[in-house]
């Protein structure tokens, strides 16, 4: 109520700030990303083989702090349906549970065929899974209004994303990523985009170029720091 303005990285944080503050001034920067120094791919081949993934396997990530928001009992539910069916998936599942209740909900359903469990990752390691993965599945039901960190990366090196179909994502064009319908639907949209990317190769290689064709346009270091100088030096006049 008495900022001289509130970045926020979405129209949903807009929304929301609104909401609260009606009269505040908010202005829209997207989230910073950094390419970072991807290993070759000599070195995400040997990862791969240390995680116990076949050269043709197709293998999805989920990354980043485990809560119920992540709706990880249908990506493990909608990945067991997947493998049944084609063999030649897997599914990464990397990082810390920050909530005992789904941990013990979904530890049956982590020890399912082809689910590789990693726990909290180390920068370098995160990046180097990040490269070894064909594509990510990174959902947020219910959200407040964030921007996922690991969406924005993932887009950015070029791997198709899964994401939930809400406003924290509507700057994303229709094409560069994949959405999840939330609620009732979203196991077997989950399901159908899964089978959609393990089914045609060329799938998941054009929306991950696209998405990172939006990233290196609008999320680049040298726009975001303009952005946030050209908003700070108007502040201070």
């Amino acid at each position: 109520e008495r900022a001289r303005a509130v970045v926020v990285h979405n129209p949903a944080a807009a929304r929301a700030v609104k909401e609260h503050a009606p009269d505040a001034r908010v202005v829209e920067i997207p989230h910073l990303f950094q390419a970072p120094a991807l290993a070759g791919e000599e070195e995400v081949a040997r990862y791969r083989r240390r995680l116990g993934i076949a050269p043709q396997t197709f293998l999805f990530g989920v990354f980043g702090y485990l809560r119920e928001s992540k709706r990880l009992p249908a990506v493990l539910e909608a990945f067991a349906d997947l493998h049944r069916e084609n063999p030649r998936t897997a599914l990464l599942v990397a990082g810390e549970f920050v909530s005992t209740d789904l941990e013990r909900a979904v530890e049956p359903l982590l020890r399912g065929a082809g689910v590789v469990r990693l726990g909290y990752l180390e920068e370098r390691e995160f990046w180097l899974a990040a490269a070894a993965v064909d594509a990510c599945i990174n959902l947020r039901y219910p959200a407040a209004g964030e921007t996922s960190g690991i969406t924005i990366r993932l887009m950015g090196i070029g791997k198709p994303v899964m994401v939930t179909d809400a406003a924290e994502c509507a700057r994303f064009p229709e094409d560069a990523c994949l959405r999840i319908a939330p609620g009732a639907a979203e196991r077997e949209s989950l399901r159908q985009h899964m089978i959609l990317l393990t089914s045609i190769s060329e799938v998941a290689h054009a929306i991950g170029q696209r998405g990172a064709r939006h990233v290196g346009a609008h999320h680049r270091v040298e726009l975001i720091g303009k952005q946030y100088w050209d908003l700070l030096c108007a502040c201070c006049t």
